[in-house]
């Protein structure tokens, strides 16, 4: 039988080199097909419409037909798996692909003769399973493209409408046909004009025919407005055609009156009155803002021309005005035409109060017409905020606007009497504070009661404050204003920590009177002056100790007004300043009070109790730290021992040196007493309670 190594010799090796020749043969084969398949799919993507090229035939490989003698290949052992521990039987193994050579087929020998030799079969080489050669990423380094990176395209914002489109949107709107109105408007009140004043100058017309067909026009416009009304799509023709004939009318009213002299001015002001409500009474049934402006506007620009100026008859004329009108806001929730009414006649209060205050000849400065038509109009500003609270959406606006009827008020002392401008601002103020106790419900049953959200009582608590402060420095001067302003600042803050509904603007309100008052504290009796017998000799007086008072109580209740409130920094920087406050004002009351009752004996008096008081109030520090704990026990403790540090250098830096005799002798003596007794009363505080004893010990 002849076999691979016979065949060649008989050498192993040449067999297996004959098997890898064929192997070979067979990848060389399969590579050719697999190029022809790509070339032919070249070919359709480059010919996608060429459909006789799809079916042209593609070259097959011709089929293997294995040598004779050659033991076909055997198909390779896969490599081990990575990972696999040595001597675990491989898994069995599909191909990815069918192999190059088809599988042997099996043949049967012929049996051999009867007698004859079975041949021993020559061992076959073993099969080595094929050399794996490891693969290793590419080593040819990548670079980014040269030039610059080109940047990803934005996405297209779409088209904005067009200019026609735009004007076509309007159109919709109905914004051409009031723009349309309005110059129609403007251009017919000119057209009148030149009919009354013109004509009258080129002698044209007599007067009564200018004035007649002036009337008879405005008549003529207002008619065709309300027909206008009463058709599809016309409000805005109406309302235009309704505003022209009223402010033709009050041209009209205006020729009679100033131009001609037929009517008196207070006749000429009633009549343009009446056109007024007139208009107001369209405008409320139309239920159209624009067209009450357009009526009360015009008014307003026109009464000063036909009243001549700035005087009583006008604030009387803004001031009817603005009480005939007020009806117009029942049920309607008109925000701008409530403003126009109100600042009718506060402008001119407000103008009046200026030019008193610039020095000027003010109209009707000490005439109690002034003070009425505050008054009236500052009734007429809170009256109507309360009636419409509840309906209104605009509650803080309608509320400054009461408040700003107040404006007048703040000027009144240059527009009247001292006397009277005091009552006047203070009776305002309270009122204010009257309506917001009472609206609010801290007056009556409380939250059942409540008409004022706290926000309106903000705004009219922090008016009424103003008030009183400006009454203040108008009937005070001097140190008798200090006290006074610290007084004041005191009682508020005692409101604002009782009210909590205006707390903040109650504590901040105060505390800026608070800050104004004691800068003036200090420069009426500065420090130095307290270490002076001279100058404290010539600048003592009561209302320093009244002041100081105020301003040591004040500040020890705005602090704990505003630790309330705030956070742990804001209120421990309170504590402090108003310690600071304390010492200074407690020396300033010792001094001053000496110097008063005992002259110069009595400035070292008061020296000698300064020092006692600084060494109380450091008593006072650590008694508060033993009922108190933490942060506050520890600023306490401090506050206490920074305190009696003070008073010993003040009493070896000034009084050693400035007192004399006895003074000197009984200040040293008291300190020292005074000072043996927080020693002792402390540490016996401390055995009582060992927990504080042993947070004592880490001050």
């Amino acid at each position: 039988m002849t076999t691979p190594s016979s065949m060649f010799g008989g050498d192993p090796g040449t067999a297996t080199l004959a098997r890898i020749s064929t192997e070979f043969d067979a990848i060389a084969r399969q590579m050719s097909t697999v190029s022809a398949e790509f070339a032919e799919l070249r070919r359709i993507v480059a010919h996608p419409d060429d459909p006789g090229r799809d079916t042209a035939p593609v070259s097959q490989p011709a089929p293997h037909t294995p040598t004779p003698g050659l033991t076909p290949p055997m198909v390779a052992t896969p490599p081990r798996a990575p990972g696999r521990p040595p001597g675990t039987p491989p898994q069995p193994w599909t191909p990815s692909r069918p192999p190059f050579f088809p599988p042997r087929q099996a043949t049967t020998a012929p049996p051999p003769p009867p007698g004859a030799a079975v041949p021993t079969p020559m061992p076959r080489p073993p099969i080595m399973p094929p050399p794996t050669t490891p693969t290793f990423p590419p080593t040819t380094p990548t670079f980014p493209p040269a030039g610059p990176t080109p940047r990803v395209a934005a996405a297209a914002r779409p088209a904005g409408p067009s200019m026609s489109e735009r004007i076509g949107a309007a159109a919709e709107r109905g914004l051409i046909g009031k723009i349309l109105a309005t110059a129609g408007v403007g251009v017919t009140l000119i057209g009148v004009a030149l009919l009354l004043v013109l004509a009258a100058q080129a002698g044209i017309l007599r007067p009564e025919f200018r004035v007649a067909g002036g009337a008879i026009l405005a008549a003529a416009l207002v008619a065709g407005g309300m027909w206008l009304r009463g058709r599809t799509d016309g409000r805005i023709g109406a309302i235009a055609l309704t505003a022209t004939g009223i402010a033709a009318g009050y041209l009209d009213v205006l020729a009679a009156t100033r131009i001609y002299e037929w009517l008196p001015i207070v006749p000429g002001l009633g009549v343009a009155g009446l056109v007024a409500a007139g208009g107001l009474v369209l405008a409320h049934r139309w239920r159209s803002e624009h067209l009450g402006l357009l009526v009360v506007v015009p008014l307003i620009v026109l009464a000063p021309v036909l009243a001549g100026g700035l005087d009583t008859t006008l604030i009387a004329f803004m001031v009817v005005l603005c009480a005939a009108s007020a009806w117009v806001q029942v049920g309607r929730d008109w925000i701008w035409l409530h403003t126009v009414r109100l600042a009718a006649p506060t402008i001119p209060l407000t103008l009046v109060g200026l030019v008193g205050l610039a020095g000027w000849n003010a109209p009707g400065s000490s005439d109690p017409v002034f003070a009425a038509a505050v008054a009236v109009v500052v009734v007429l500003g809170v009256g109507g905020a309360l009636l419409s609270m509840s309906t209104t959406r605009h509650r803080e606006v309608v509320a400054g606007l009461a408040s700003a009827t107040t404006i007048p008020a703040l000027f009144a002392g240059s527009a009247m009497h001292l006397p009277g401008a005091v009552i006047l601002q203070t009776s305002i103020a309270l009122v204010l504070i009257g309506t917001v106790l009472i609206g609010s419900g801290f007056i009556g049953s409380g939250a059942a009661t409540r008409v004022i959200p706290d926000s309106v009582a903000q705004i009219w608590s922090a008016t009424a404050l103003l008030l009183l402060f400006v009454a203040v420095l108008v009937t005070f001067d001097g140190t008798v204003a200090v006290a006074v302003l610290l007084g004041l600042a005191t009682v508020t803050g005692l409101v604002a920590r009782t009210w909590s509904t205006t707390s903040r603007v109650l504590l901040a309100g105060s505390s800026v009177i608070w800050a104004i008052g004691f800068a003036a504290l200090l420069d009426a009796a500065p420090p130095y002056v307290l270490a002076d017998a001279d100058l404290i000799g010539r600048a003592a007086n009561l209302e320093v100790v009244v002041a100081s008072l105020f301003g040591a109580s004040g500040a020890l209740i705005l602090a704990a007004g505003w630790a309330r409130l705030t956070d742990e920094r804001v209120s421990r920087a309170a504590h402090i300043a108003a310690g600071v406050v304390v010492v200074y004002a407690l020396t300033a009351i010792s001094v001053t009070a000496g110097v008063l009752v005992g002259g110069p004996d009595g400035f070292l008096a008061g020296h000698v109790l300064a020092t006692t008081c600084w060494m109380a109030l450091a008593g006072a520090a650590l008694a508060y730290a033993r009922r108190r704990g933490g942060a506050a026990r520890t600023a306490a403790v401090t506050g206490g021992l920074v305190l009696v540090a003070a008073a010993i250098a003040k009493l070896f830096l000034f009084d050693l040196a400035t007192l004399d005799g006895i003074f000197r002798v009984i200040v040293f003596i008291v300190t020292g007493l005074i000072l043996l007794g927080l020693g002792a009363w402390y540490a016996r505080a401390l055995q009582d309670d060992p927990a504080k004893s042993r947070s004592a010990t880490t001050v």
